[in-house]
């Protein structure tokens, strides 16, 4: 879908642990025998996946906030409730501007050995039903930043 190279896919999908580092043979301490840590992997590896996805910011950032297509979205609506006052609040805001706002920062490997893109998180999923599947996380409210 965003177009990287067999070496990146192949580096990926240990991280996920599509590919078992038992069934490769690597020279490296593991600190998860199931699957390689963005850190784990060797330094120019690391630097190129990096790169791949600093030059490919907007299209990942698009793709995984607005998607693509008919279904895109042309807003973000957020809503939070506060139990102690029971209070509901909530923020519209337009694509565009969460775009941004999520996309500041740089796209750097994290100290837990994922990948931070901005303000969004891309790490392994875990659990069922797709354990060896990337997932992208952000934190919604931090929106309400924008009201602040």
């Amino acid at each position: 879908m965003w177009g990287f190279d067999d070496e990146i896919a192949n580096w990926l999908k240990l991280f996920t642990g599509e590919y078992s580092p038992k069934t490769v043979r690597l020279n490296i301490k593991l600190r998860d025998k199931r699957r390689v840590f963005l850190d784990e992997i060797p330094i120019n590896i690391q630097n190129k996946i990096v790169e791949f996805f600093r030059a490919n910011k907007i299209l990942i950032i698009s793709d995984i906030i607005k998607g693509r297509g008919g279904l895109s979205a042309n807003w973000m609506l957020v809503t939070r409730f506060y139990k102690k006052d029971k209070i509901t609040s909530w923020i519209l805001k337009d694509i565009n501007t969460v775009m941004n706002f999520y996309g500041k920062g740089d796209v750097v490997i994290s100290p837990k050995g994922s990948l931070n893109i901005g303000r969004l998180s891309f790490q392994r999923k875990g659990g069922t039903p797709d354990p060896t599947k990337l997932q992208f996380k952000f934190k919604p409210c931090e929106l309400f930043i924008l009201e602040g």
